[in-house]
């Protein structure tokens, strides 16, 4: 009987141990899981930011070649008003 008891003991110890080893490995595989989603949506959030970092670039660029032509219409009066006024 004291055996048969032991023998319970060590099959029960190494029941344990391998339910632990799965929770372990459950455990592991799911925080894994969430990195990696937390990562790929820190891709996606840098993209957008990155898209969007692009459009305000090319609005500013776009302001900038308008506001070249209107300086060069105002040249143009200026140099126009300055020619007609020492005629």
């Amino acid at each position: 009987m004291a055996v048969s008891a032991l023998a319970r003991q060590g099959e029960d110890k190494i029941i344990r141990q391998a339910y632990q080893r799965r929770k372990d490995e459950i455990y592991f595989y799911n925080k894994n899981m969430a990195e990696k989603e937390q990562a790929e949506r820190i891709a996606k959030e840098l993209l957008v930011e990155k898209e969007q970092a692009e459009r305000r670039a090319e609005q500013a660029e776009r302001k900038t070649e308008q506001v070249e032509v209107e300086n060069e219409k105002l040249r143009q009066q200026l140099a126009a008003f300055q020619a007609g006024s020492k005629a």
